[in-house]
């Protein structure tokens, strides 16, 4: 029997009609992809998608945005908490239309019943109509993936990124955060940064370091909107019916103007303080002149400051970095209302770019960050992860790094 000729199928761009992305949650969840919720035990998380529930099944008011949702039907597969003691009332105290809502119990094979697993029994989810899944947590249903290895990780998630395109259903998973700290929000995902990689969109559910019962919910990633901001939230009790204690969530109406990395920060007093030491050591090398980026990290070295707490407090501060002469460094120089010296605003012999004046610092400092990087990840990663991690363009990373990696 002769083997079966592999050929590629291949479709020319020119033929291909552009379609607009169709949003659940506009410029926050979208349909037909994966959108990751992450965070520590206990904040929130599945209170946020049982929120994202009601307003789709009764098609309500999405919060700051105030636009209305399209109404749809919802399916959850929870492994944590009981169908009636906590997702219903939960359900009713958000005012969702549970008409419109399944919750998984299983899968029946005769008169045999098993769990639902992600791998089997995807396409069963086909005829249901959904346009919302909601995995919480997504580990619970990963099999014996090693959420650690990136290559198991995304060859897990293809089949669930393709189901959801094809289904034009929005799939939401719950995630967790790992204990690190001192590294970007990116980096404290659980497990490998597949899951980053793949999910279009990534939010993060974290408290207030001002106000611990208050909440925040903040875009880590978005592939595919612009930032809109976050949002915040305090959890509530509420009666849904006589007897029926639980909670719900309680959206503030305006926006918050805070990163991931910043809202995650901003919990770990040692970190804080570091930057502090960072930007304060910035202010006063830099006080009296401008100075070239190399002469910074030799100097930021001796005194001990991590060259990335460095790279943040440069950009909280607000110092710029200019190209000075044809074969000279990039010059460090901090913003003009900061400097005691007219004459210290403008470094000597800068050179005109025109169009290119705001280029940024060259691939020799891009090269020490991704060696930064991967020194925190020995088992290496790809240029397409650093790229994510990091947020440059693929391609300034592939011209440092090369092919491999």
């Amino acid at each position: 029997m002769t083997a079966p000729i592999s050929v590629l199928e291949l479709v020319r761009l020119s033929e291909v009609k552009p379609e607009p992305i169709n949003w659940l949650w506009p410029g926050r969840i979208p349909k037909g992809k994966i959108t990751l919720i992450a965070g520590h035990p206990g904040l929130g998380k599945s209170q946020v998608t049982v929120s994202i529930a009601a307003i789709v099944s009764s098609g309500g008011i999405w919060p700051v945005d105030e636009m209305p949702a399209d109404v749809g039907n919802v399916l959850i597969l929870s492994a944590e908490d009981g169908i009636a003691d906590t997702i219903k009332p939960r359900l009713l105290a958000a005012g969702a239309d549970t008409n419109r809502i399944e919750a998984i119990e299983a899968v029946r094979e005769g008169d045999q019943r098993f769990p639902f697993s992600l791998e089997r029994d995807l396409e069963l989810l086909r005829d249901t109509e959904a346009s919302l899944l909601i995995v919480d947590p997504l580990a619970a249903y990963m099999g014996g993936v090693d959420s650690h290895k990136d290559a198991d990780v995304r060859a897990f998630l293809a089949p669930l990124s393709d189901f959801a395109q094809r289904t034009e259903m929005a799939v939401v998973c719950v995630s967790h955060l790992n204990k690190s700290s001192g590294k970007e929000a990116i980096l404290r995902m659980g497990g490998s940064i597949g899951f980053v990689a793949t999910a279009r969109a990534v939010h993060i559910v974290t408290t207030d370091s001002t106000d611990r019962s208050r909440r925040l919910f903040v875009s880590m990633k978005n592939n595919l909107a612009l930032d809109q901001g976050g949002l915040a939230f305090r959890i509530e009790s509420k009666e849904p019916e006589p007897g029926i204690m639980t909670s719900t969530v309680d959206w503030e109406s305006e926006a918050i103007s805070i990163s991931a990395d910043e809202a995650l920060e901003s919990l770990n007093p040692e970190e804080r303080g570091a930057l502090d030491d960072a930007k304060e050591f910035l202010e006063e090398l830099l006080a009296d002149s401008s100075m070239p980026g190399t002469t910074v990290r030799e100097a930021a070295t001796k005194a001990g400051h991590a060259w990335v707490t460095v790279r943040r407090a440069k950009g909280a501060l607000g110092i710029t970095s200019e190209k000075q002469g044809m074969q000279g460094p990039w010059v460090w120089q901090l913003p003009t209302k900061m400097l005691t010296d007219p004459e210290d605003t403008h470094p000597s012999e800068v050179i005109a770019f025109g169009e290119n004046e705001h280029l940024r610092e060259p691939d020799d400092d891009l090269q020490q960050t991704i060696t930064d990087l991967l020194s925190r990840h020995p088992k290496g990663l790809s240029n397409e992860d650093v790229a994510v991690i990091l947020k440059v363009p693929l391609i300034k990373v592939e011209a440092v790094r090369g092919d491999h990696g």
